[in-house]
């Protein structure tokens, strides 16, 4: 079985973009990502476009992640020194700048993807990939066809196009390695039903050695012949 390494994450040449449904977990996939770009680089650029849940809504928080390399532009930050009308031109010019890796974080629905559809011209003339995270333990992409419907909802509003799948299978505080493994074998399955390749698994910190010495019958072959990125949690919900 291969080993896990975030080395194996491809390196972008363009605007990494990741949706997902709420509770798919796609803004620690965001922010993990855009940390395991940092070495080598000066800073990396981080959009958080998700207007339902955003995630940088504390000061405090903004200021933690840009002091690990990680430049945050998002309405929650901008606004504690700019009114709202100057946000759209600061999110606009950080697409359009292309010297560094930019990650986005857009909201799972139709009103999250419509923010994201009012950029998809510079989106599309700086080019980008568009990662849908999917955790097959949430509702909306627990089925083929759930989650091809969240997929389209999504292209439709954005005017953009989904271009691989993350598998992110978890249960937060009751997360198994078995539950890692069966998890991402179902999205082995839809990826293969909806024809999307998969980009990358992602796995918790704490679950990538037990995962690796699951009981031999516990493993799915794919987990690890994937590119694997490790993933520290830091949002917590507020019922934990």
């Amino acid at each position: 079985m291969k080993e896990p390494s975030t080395g194996e994450i491809p390196q972008p040449s363009t605007l990494i973009i990741f949706v997902g449904r709420f509770g798919s977990g796609k803004t620690e996939v965001a922010i993990n990502y855009a940390l395991s770009l940092v070495p080598g680089r000066e800073t990396v650029g981080l959009i958080d476009l998700d207007i339902v849940t955003p995630y940088f809504r504390t000061r405090e928080m903004a200021e933690a992640v840009q002091e690990r390399g990680v430049e945050v532009i998002a309405p929650s930050v901008l606004g504690q020194h700019l009114d709202i009308p100057a946000i759209s031109p600061q999110i606009l010019g950080a697409i359009q700048q292309s010297d560094k890796p930019t990650v986005l974080d857009v909201g799972g629905d139709r009103q999250g993807a419509r923010a994201l559809g009012q950029f998809s011209p510079a989106i599309q003339q700086r080019g980008y990939t568009m990662h849908f995270v999917v955790n097959p333990y949430r509702p909306f992409t627990d089925t083929p066809a759930g989650l091809s419907n969240s997929i389209a909802e999504i292209e439709a509003s954005s005017r953009l196009q989904v271009s691989s799948l993350v598998s992110n299978p978890n249960l937060i505080g009751e997360t198994t390695a078995e539950r890692i493994v069966e998890g991402h074998a179902k999205i082995e399955r839809f990826a293969q039903a909806l024809g999307l390749p998969i980009a990358f698994v992602c796995i918790e910190r704490q679950w990538v050695d037990r995962v690796r010495m699951a009981p031999r019958d516990l493993r799915h072959p794919t987990v690890f012949t994937r590119p694997v990125l490790v993933v520290d949690r830091y949002f917590v919900m507020p019922w934990e």
